[in-house]
């Protein structure tokens, strides 16, 4: 019942954090890039779901938790054309494993959500690097399926 207890209140402590996080930092697309900290986020009081996740899991570490960033997609609405991809948290749950968190969305991940990579930060799970050397132009496109099977 202890162990039971301890990792009740650890939801809860994660919850509201979840919460006075989005309560910082409203969600706002342009006023933060890839580049952005946490404490540039902070400052700016507004951003989007990887300033959300950046924050939190620098929050959720200073709190003893074992925090990691996850990339990938969410359906967001029916539609099966989708624009973004999507950044949620994980928090290591002694008696639960790792428990997700969509700081942006307010809820937890279901299965709606597909997990590209996880990591420290953005920088750890960057959908696509390299570098290019000379004049140019260049353009990406992607497309993703998903099927219910």
């Amino acid at each position: 019942a202890g162990r039971e207890a301890e990792d009740e209140a650890d939801l809860m402590v994660l919850h509201r954090l979840s919460r006075s996080v989005l309560d910082h930092i409203t969600y706002e697309k342009g006023k933060t890039d890839v580049t952005t900290t946490a404490e540039q986020a902070l400052e700016a009081g507004a951003g989007v779901c990887q300033d959300h996740v950046h924050v939190f899991c620098a929050v959720a570490r200073l709190l003893g938790f074992k925090a990691r960033y996850v990339s990938g997609y969410l359906m967001m609405d029916d539609t099966t054309i989708q624009d973004a991809s999507h950044a949620w948290a994980e928090v290591h749950v002694d008696a639960l494993g790792w428990v997700g968190f969509d700081i942006s969305n307010s809820i937890s991940p279901d299965d709606r959500y597909i997990r590209l990579a996880t990591g420290f930060d953005y920088a750890d799970v960057i959908p696509v690097s390299g570098v290019r050397v000379g004049d140019g132009n260049e353009s990406m496109s992607t497309r993703i399926v998903v099927e219910q099977q």
